[in-house]
């Protein structure tokens, strides 16, 4: 059977529609992803789709007919993107299609040798790629795909005559955003509309180019089964029709090869080879000094990164003749700097009990570290002066000798920031990579307390990169080419592990452990010396298009996923997991 043929079918063991003419009255906006019917013929469990969930049916429907699958884990991830490589897997699968093994590619992004080349071979007549300016043609199989590329997939896949049946003055009318439509895309759209395949939302937007996730991508396909003319089955058995209206999902054809087995002996598989996970920028993508909305702020040079529990990230931004202390606020998406004034001046007593005065001028801000033991942000400066910079301004700890003569040791590196379970914090100075504890928020400060340094472990050689955390008695510590164990009491410094071959761009560390970037790549640096692979840069896409070469200032936010500052594009990207 013909491809072309093939596209006016809907087949993968679905009973067909046979509903005369389109339906019967256009959707209402927000339609298509309002709940589905209660009543299912096949109930599919995941850990993360409870009974409630808004998408729980139609993920069951499309997960019994084998259109889409679980991971082994026994998530579905529902608010995962979904990319268009996975897409053009659940067209071949909800189309009956044999994906089709070949020796070449008619995409330059991809190879014959890829997981996905077989699908995206078979399916590049419902979903197609593009042609950019050097000539090339390509897939973008890794990033996410749009709400335009599925409806297009779907108007394709259900063999609807575009040029014949198309109106554009129906989702001119209708949408507010329809100059945001692609010009090729848009007699797809005004069919998908009038056959209710799509509806866009309350707004009254269609919102072409926003990423659709799996649990909307299974909707979208549960609706194009509902709705139309053509869903005639193939194998010879008579269609069955049906109201477009009925909330009863179609059942499964008993005699079907794809007749789902029962729930309590479904395994679920991966739809990819691999987890992708999408990278998204959060601010920036060009040089500058702007506050205000996300859309335009801008930024020059990160030096120093760290999120809240709120995800509220700050971050200090090198403009040359100073650093600034800058906070993203990502609940309502603005960018604002915390001024360093005259709250930052300092007035202590020094060795002899005299009255020394730092004024702000002479501040500058450093290292940035989140302390979970009292939900604090702190900021620490070259001259060895922490400050809580979360609920107003305040120097919480210092140095008393180090600051007698700070003046001679300005502009030290400081390597790390890190807090134990009790709120001490103990840091690292780069000038002799010597290690101190402090107290925080005593009455009186307390003097530092030395811990170890390179003069008398020749062992231990740190960077302004290295990450730490606290264990009990033991300080774990990475720099980037050695990995440390510290004994805190009495002190001890062993090297766990040298990573002679490849120095990391830069460590974090997040929940007990430690992680370091190369590229694109990230390993958890194993206790043992040993190193897991965390993420692949193969196994990442991106929201923007635009790839990344280096995770500088790399952090993690309170949900587990990785803020990092691209320095390519003066902005402050996320990797979610």
């Amino acid at each position: 059977m013909s491809l072309k043929r093939t596209s006016a079918l809907l087949v993968a063991g679905f009973i067909a529609f046979n509903v005369s003419g389109t339906a019967s009255a256009l959707p209402q906006y927000g339609e298509e992803l309002q709940d589905a019917p209660t009543t299912t013929a096949s109930s599919v469990s995941f850990s993360d789709v409870p009974s409630n969930y808004w998408a729980n049916t139609y993920i069951s429907e499309m997960v019994t007919r084998n259109v889409f699958a679980g991971y082994p884990d026994g998530r579905f991830r529902p608010d995962k993107p979904i990319s268009r490589a996975e897409v053009a897997k659940i067209v071949i699968s909800a189309a009956g299609l044999k994906p089709s093994k070949v020796n070449y590619s008619s995409f330059n992004d991809i190879k014959s040798t890829d997981w996905e080349s077989p699908f995206v071979e078979t399916a590049k007549d419902y979903l197609s790629g593009y042609r950019i300016a050097n000539g090339q043609y390509i897939f973008n199989p890794d990033k996410p795909a749009t709400r335009e590329d599925i409806t297009v997939a779907l108007v394709k896949l259900k063999g609807y005559d575009v040029n014949r049946l198309a109106d554009r003055s129906l989702i001119q009318a209708m949408f507010k955003d329809y100059a945001g439509i692609s010009e090729s895309a848009k007699n797809y759209v005004a069919v998908a509309v009038e056959n209710g395949l799509v509806s866009g939302y309350q707004d009254e937007t269609f919102r072409p180019q926003a990423p659709v996730t799996r649990a909307e991508a299974a909707t979208l396909l549960w609706r194009a089964y509902q709705y139309g003319n053509d869903n005639t089955q193939i194998g010879g058995n008579n269609p069955t029709t049906m109201n477009p209206g009925t909330t009863t999902p179609p059942a499964t054809n008993p005699s079907s090869p794809t007749t789902p087995s029962s729930p309590s002996t479904t395994t679920p598989t991966p739809d990819t080879a691999a987890d992708k996970f999408t990278v998204e920028t959060l601010i920036g993508g060009a040089e500058g000094n702007v506050d205000g909305p996300v859309r335009k702020a801008r930024l020059r040079h990160v030096v120093s990164m760290a999120a809240d529990n709120n995800n509220q990230v700050y971050f200090l931004d090198d403009q040359e003749s100073k650093v600034l202390i800058r906070k993203l606020d990502t609940k309502n998406g603005s960018v604002e700097k915390i001024q360093v004034d005259s709250r930052f001046d300092l007035d202590y007593k020094d060795a002899d009990g005299k009255v020394q005065h730092i004024d702000h001028k002479y501040v500058t801000p450093t290292k940035l570290a989140y302390n979970n033991a009292d939900n604090k942000m702190y900021m620490m400066t070259d001259d060895a002066i922490i400050y809580d910079i979360t609920s107003g301004i305040q120097a919480v700890a210092w140095d008393r000798e180090y600051r007698d003569d700070y003046r001679t040791r300005r502009n030290t590196a400081i390597n790390f920031l890190t807090f134990t379970d009790t709120g001490s914090a103990v840091y690292s100075l780069g000038t002799y990579s010597s290690v101190w504890e402090t107290e925080l928020n005593a009455s009186e400060p307390a003097q530092p307390q030395p811990i170890a340094d390179s003069v008398l472990y020749e062992s231990l050689g740190l960077d302004s990169h290295a990450s730490a955390f606290v264990s009990g008695n033991t300080l774990n510590v990475a720099s980037l080419d050695k990995l440390y164990r510290i004994q805190l009491f009495p002190a001890k410094v062993d090297v766990v592990a040298s990573y002679k071959a490849e120095t990391f761009d830069n460590i974090a560390g997040y929940e007990g452990r430690l992680y370091g970037a190369l590229g694109g790549d990230v390993y958890e640096l194993k206790s043992d010396g040993g190193r897991k692979t965390f993420i692949e840069a193969d196994d990442l896409t991106y929201t923007d298009g635009t790839a990344l070469s280096q995770l500088d200032q790399m952090t993690f936010d309170s949900n587990g996923n990785i803020l990092f500052f691209d320095f390519a594009t003066h902005s402050i990207r996320r990797i979610n997991l």
